[in-house]
């Protein structure tokens, strides 16, 4: 029999999916399961947390010591304490990826407020930052250990209605994997940026405006489709299992930018 030479390179790996509760969180966490990986899951809530680590372990009985989780809260003013935490119970790990964010900030520019754009940041900017900073502690320096951040497509891309701080944000998630695959090599840092996914983070248009809002971006964009979560879960796999990919931006996006 041939040697699995590409389809094990994940097997063993210990993956911390910060954020991963969401439906791009458990398409890639199904993936991982899949390819024998040890999934670590962490998000705000512990309820939320036992669920989909329930779920997973339904669906994959054979992988049921391969599935945890551990809630902690990155919006709180002891987000560094949290996640002093977190890694605490975590433990040792191959990979981490970042893809916490609360609902999607689109505040026309006249309605933005100091206030706002600390709290939109803290989630997505800070604590990425300081997840970062504290998980590096806990992986193996070398180029098998990889960070994976999310942007977004609206970083290079602008789009109408107020988007003006997350594409802020996307630019900056950017700019930090570049830099951060710089000072913390050999371990690797790239960055994921979805275009339009089909997830819950669109639910403060409320439904109608979710479908209306799909509906013409579908009528534009090349695929005629927006992204679900099993498509965009193959970018970060990508990141994690190249070795030789690091300070770059993946893009999953349905062909937004010929538009």
């Amino acid at each position: 029999m041939s040697p699995a030479r590409f389809t094990n390179k994940l097997a063993g790996q210990r993956v911390l999916l910060v954020g991963g509760t969401g439906g791009v969180g458990i398409s890639v966490a199904q993936a991982l399961v899949e390819f024998g990986a040890t999934v670590i899951l962490s998000s705000s809530r512990a309820s939320k947390v036992e669920d989909v680590c329930a779920q997973l372990v339904s669906d994959y009985p054979a992988a049921k010591d391969r599935v945890s989780g551990f809630a902690c809260d990155l919006a709180s003013p002891n987000v560094e304490a949290n996640i002093e935490g977190l890694f605490k119970n975590v433990g040792e790990v191959d990979h981490i990826v970042y893809m916490a964010g609360d609902r999607l900030p689109t505040i026309p520019l006249e309605e933005v407020t100091l206030e706002k754009w600390q709290k939109c940041n803290q989630v997505r900017t800070i604590a990425a930052v300081l997840v970062v900073k504290i998980g590096t502690k806990y992986m193996k320096k070398d180029r098998h250990s990889s960070i994976v951040l999310t942007g977004g497509s609206i970083s290079e891309k602008p789009i109408a209605g107020g988007w003006s701080m997350l594409a802020l944000i996307g630019a900056g998630l950017n700019g930090l994997a570049r830099q951060l695959a710089f000072d913390l090599a050999p371990i690797r840092v790239n960055c994921v940026a979805p275009g339009v996914i089909e997830t819950d983070l669109w639910q403060g248009m409320g439904e109608e405006g979710k479908k209306e809002f799909f509906a013409n971006h579908e009528s534009k964009i090349p695929t005629g489709k927006v992204g679900q979560p099993v498509d965009l879960a193959e970018a970060y796999l990508y990141c994690l299992k190249d070795a030789n990919a690091t300070g770059i931006v993946i893009h999953s996006n349905s062909g937004t930018f010929l538009i």
